[in-house]
């Protein structure tokens, strides 16, 4: 469905992946600015980006939404947003789109089944992290902080105690 609005950078790890092996560090910073600041749900399970937007379609098309100003009436009905359950159990949140033609904006549901919740900036160090370690080895504390501080212009870490969530995530990532 065309009339989707989604950034799969943020919130679905297969595309995450892939766009991954493109990356270089010279092309890194810029790509990571449409992460933001804040925190987002990235969507881990089965449903490729094709079978995602087809299944959402069909879900709207189920409530009887034919057209734009349907949907925005639908969600005005509902308090602004409505929730969706898809096939695999995931949760997925439909918003108003930003942008022309693309009316339905979609991410997943907070704490979504096949979904982890990740702050942007835990999100731009695993990336760098693996764009420097494409093996997925987890860099010692001096080679983080180098990341942290030289690519992404964040400040150091203290310790690599504090950074678990940093390694779930790039786990994530890296899983096939």
């Amino acid at each position: 469905m065309s009339n989707i609005l989604f950034n799969a950078l943020k919130h679905h790890r297969a595309y995450i992946h892939r766009e991954l092996g493109k990356m270089t560090p010279d092309t890194l910073p810029g790509r990571l600015k449409v992460l933001g600041n804040s925190q987002m749900d990235i969507y881990y399970g089965d449903l490729d980006i094709p079978a995602l937007f087809e299944e959402v379609t069909a879900k709207v098309q189920e409530a009887g939404i034919t057209d734009e100003a349907a949907y925005l009436e639908w969600l005005k009905a509902n308090g602004g947003y409505v929730e969706i359950v898809l096939s695999d159990t995931s949760r997925w949140v439909l918003l108003p789109g930003n942008e022309p033609g693309k009316y339905i904006h979609l991410h997943p549901a907070r704490y979504s089944p096949h979904s982890m919740r990740v702050k942007a900036t835990v999100l731009k160090t695993a990336l760098a992290c693996l764009l420097a370690h494409p093996d997925g080895a987890l860099p010692g504390l001096s080679s983080l902080n180098q990341i942290r501080k030289n690519i992404l212009g964040l400040s150091p870490v203290k310790d690599l105690d504090s950074c678990e969530h940093l390694w779930e995530v790039m786990r994530m990532l890296m899983a096939d």
